[in-house]
């Protein structure tokens, strides 16, 4: 019998190397601070080795989709109602931070 390795945080490229990049996802996206996200771009886009790391982990995230809501919700404490909502949140963040997004994501209630 084959069992299914469960995918976890500890996956993310940089995660155990990085402690600032564990905890961004531990804060940035607390359930009461998550739509304040606008003040972690600086230390996204600094050129520092955390902001490649964290750069890396938003891509490997978005291209791997390995998350479910359940993980997500270990791991950052917030829950998002399904995959899609968690992942396009992602996305608009990914875009907010690195790409032509002006505003910051709004998280979903």
């Amino acid at each position: 019998m084959v069992t299914a390795v469960r995918w976890t945080a500890w996956q993310i490229p940089g995660w155990r190397e990085d402690e600032r990049l564990r905890t961004f996802y531990k804060n940035a996206f607390h359930p009461e601070l998550i739509n304040d996200i606008d003040g972690w771009k600086g230390g996204a886009t600094d050129g520092s080795e955390h902001a490649r790391r964290l750069r890396a982990s938003l891509e490997y995230l978005l291209e791997q989709q390995p998350a479910d809501v359940g993980t997500w919700q270990s791991m950052t404490r917030y829950a998002f109602h399904s995959e899609g909502e968690l992942y396009g949140y992602l996305l608009a963040l990914y875009e907010f931070f690195y790409g032509d997004r002006r505003e910051p994501p709004v998280a979903p209630d």
